[in-house]
Parts: C-alpha cells; sequence; structure tokens
C-alpha cells in the first residue's frame, strides 16, 4: 500500500507537491473550523440565555457576568456586553447599541477562513490540470525520439504524470468542497442561534428596563 501510494506520488512530479502542500493548508483551515465550531462555540444559546436571566431576576448580576464570560464564544461575549451594561445601569438603548457594536467583530468569526477553502479546491484543481498539460508534453515528444524503448518509457512516464497529478488535484478539491459545503451550513446554524440568543437577552432587558 506504501510502496504504491509512493509510486503514484513519485511518477506524478513536482506538481504532486505542489498539490499535497495546498491539501495541508486545507487540512489545517478545516480543522481549525472544526475546533472553532465544535469545542469554541459548543453549548446552549437558550441555556445559556435563561441561566443569564436567572442570575439577573435573583439580582445577582456578578454572577450573570461569570456566566456570559465563562466562553470565548461570539454569542458569550455578546450576551457579557449586554450583562456589563445592564450591570452599569445604561439604559436598554445603549445596551443595544453595544450589542450591535460587538456583533459587528463577532459574527465574522464564524465564516473566517471558509471562503480559502474553495480557493483550494480550484487550486488543487487547476494545479493538477496543469501537471496533465506538462504530462501530454512528454509524452508528444516522446514521440521525436528514435529508440523505440526510449520513446515507450518516455511515453508512459508523461501518461502517468498527466494522471497522477489530475487524480491528486482532485483527491485534495473534492474534500476541500465538502467541507466548505458543510462548515458553511453549520456557520449559519451558529448564526442563527446567536441572533436568537441575542434577541431574547435584549428582549428580557427590555422588560427588565420598563
Amino acid at each position: 500500500m506504501i510502496e504504491t501510494a509512493a509510486k503514484f506520488f513519485n511518477e506524478g512530479g513536482t506538481f504532486m507537491w505542489i498539490i499535497l502542500g495546498v491539501g495541508a493548508f486545507a487540512s489545517a483551515v478545516i480543522l481549525e473550523r472544526l475546533y472553532f465550531f465544535f469545542v469554541t462555540c459548543r453549548g446552549n444559546s437558550r441555556g445559556l440565555v435563561s441561566r443569564i436571566a436567572k442570575a439577573i431576576s435573583n439580582d445577582n448580576p456578578e454572577e450573570a457576568e461569570k456566566i456570559a464570560s465563562s466562553k470565548k464564544s461570539p454569542v458569550h461575549r455578546l450576551l457579557n456586553v449586554a450583562v456589563q451594561r445592564y450591570k452599569k445601569g445604561l439604559a436598554y438603548e445603549e445596551i443595544q447599541q453595544g450589542v450591535e457594536e460587538a456583533a459587528i467583530k463577532e459574527i465574522p468569526k464564524f465564516g473566517t477562513r471558509l471562503s480559502s477553502l474553495g480557493m483550494f479546491a480550484n487550486i488543487a484543481t487547476l494545479t493538477g490540470l496543469l501537471g496533465t498539460i506538462f504530462g501530454l508534453q512528454v509524452s508528444f515528444n516522446s514521440l521525436q525520439l528514435a529508440e523505440g524503448a526510449e520513446k515507450a518509457t518516455a511515453l508512459a512516464n508523461g501518461i502517468a504524470q498527466a494522471m497522477n497529478t489530475t487524480a491528486m488535484g482532485l483527491m485534495v478539491a473534492i474534500p476541500c468542497m465538502i467541507a466548505f459545503t458543510q462548515l458553511s451550513n453549520v456557520q449559519a446554524g451558529l448564526t442563527e442561534d446567536l441572533d436568537e440568543a441575542t434577541v431574547k437577552m435584549l428582549n428580557y432587558i427590555e422588560k427588565r428596563k420598563a
């Protein structure tokens, strides 16, 4: 298995290293996004709002602030802004303004580096195509060789390079596109949860201020 993979990689030539590098960068982005989405942002936003609201109802804003600042996810940061401003006794409009200003900074964090996965997929595909063209050039040039054995070897090498680089490019591009689609769906869901949580928190504070 290892020998087959090594032969496949070596026959592809220099372009295989480029595609491999693209795959490494894409893997790093995917792992970082998975950690952010499923570790940093993990939690029940509805339950979080309920716990904060309960603490405020018990006239314990310090506990509410402690709950809101327990993690560094965007929803925690926005709710923490609301709690801190409420704790300072600011008017509802000022609390809402602070949350909206924080949202401008926090919401884009859900989409950080996601678009690069589409770029990596395109680079891998195009690099594989470029390797295919170079491999075909090697094959065509082999037709000018006088010796039959050399011609056959060069022709085989050129075809191997053409096929392997195309395959390698697709092997990197397809997972990138799948990851991009799935992570984008997760991003959309987390954004909706954040919107819902902040609206509920602001509505609760507005009632308290009324």
